[in-house]
């Protein structure tokens, strides 16, 4: 090949992730505009043999403009930090366990179909797909009993709370890109369980 034409033939390939970053990632960037008022509610916590499971409500996450990035083909992932904190009176509470759940969507405008994954750090917990959006926006925004600890390494005299947040509008791309959208996520505040026992609430 030509130096002219390798010149040229960089050039145009340079042209073309440019314009893919247009087309793809600046829709998924101003989609967090509207999303400063994103928090979770109704956390709940529950023993159900030996395990102790997390349930609770992303609020606030689907803008239209989000929508609109995940119908533009943008592989959208909402990231759970889920810690259990025992509480202890005298000194700082304790970090018992922590998990990071990863919620993810990637729509197939061929198949008009959400295919959804959920998993935990690299390992799949849960795949699955719809053709509603609503079932979508479910599955993306609820903790639906994620376990956290089991019951019997819990002390039966201590009280425990659970903290959870969501970081919002994380997606993947390759270099140089997935270093430019890390400044443009969301995330909302901590959010905090009511104090339970070893049983749950």
């Amino acid at each position: 090949m030509l130096p002219n034409t390798r010149k040229t033939f960089v050039l145009r390939k340079f042209a073309i992730a440019i314009c893919l970053f247009f087309v793809l990632v600046v829709p998924a960037l101003s989609a967090t505009d509207d999303q400063d008022g994103i928090r979770i509610k109704d956390i709940i916590v529950i023993n159900k043999n030996g395990q102790l499971l997390v349930f609770g409500s992303l609020l606030g996450a689907f803008s239209p403009k989000l929508l609109e990035a995940i119908h533009s083909g943008v592989t959208t992932k909402f990231i759970f930090d889920v810690s259990l904190i025992r509480s202890r009176k005298l000194i700082y509470d304790l970090e018992v366990s922590s998990r990071q759940l990863h919620h993810q969507v990637k729509y197939s405008a061929l198949k008009r179909t959400y295919i959804f994954h959920l998993t935990d750090g690299a390992k799949e917990i849960e795949s699955k797909v719809t053709r509603s959006q609503g079932e979508m926006t479910d599955w993306m925004r609820e903790l639906n009993g994620a376990p956290i600890s089991s019951g019997k390494v819990l002390s039966p005299n201590s009280r425990y709370y659970v903290k959870i947040r969501a970081r919002l509008n994380h997606v993947d791309f390759v270099f140089p890109f997935n270093y430019l959208l890390a400044f443009w996520g969301k995330k909302s505040d901590w959010s905090y369980s009511r104090m339970f026992s070893s049983e749950g609430m």
